[in-house]
């Protein structure tokens, strides 16, 4: 009974399989590593674009915000001058326009001033 010793790692080869098991596991680690700083680096690019996005889309509604704004006062403005139009067309409004900005007196009215002022 000559049996040889058992090779290292217990039997047949058994040492060699773990040697390259464990050799082969130093990559993976290496490269999930890799993998995950990868994905952390993405999703930070991700969330600097985003921010941008945000800051870009804030000003744009700030600038709708004010495009409104002066949209309404614009529709105000033309509310008011069409109602100074329909008054233009009444005689008595024109009547009071020309007594009380121009000095203006219908035939046979007689004007006084007050000079005690």
């Amino acid at each position: 009974m000559n049996a040889a010793p058992p090779a290292q790692g217990g039997g047949r080869g058994r040492g060699r399989r773990s040697a390259v098991a464990k050799e082969g596991r130093q990559p993976k680690k290496r490269g999930s590593m890799l993998a995950a700083v990868l994905v952390v680096l993405l999703l930070g690019l991700a969330l600097w674009q985003l921010s941008e996005i945000r800051g870009k889309r804030d000003a744009a509604q700030a600038e709708l915000d004010e495009y409104v704004e002066r949209v309404a006062r614009q529709e105000q403005e033309n509310r008011s001058l069409e109602a100074a139009l329909k008054r233009a067309e009444d005689p008595e409004y024109l009547q009071e326009l020309a007594r009380d900005k121009l000095g203006m007196v219908t035939p046979g009215q007689k004007d006084f001033y007050d000079v005690s002022n």
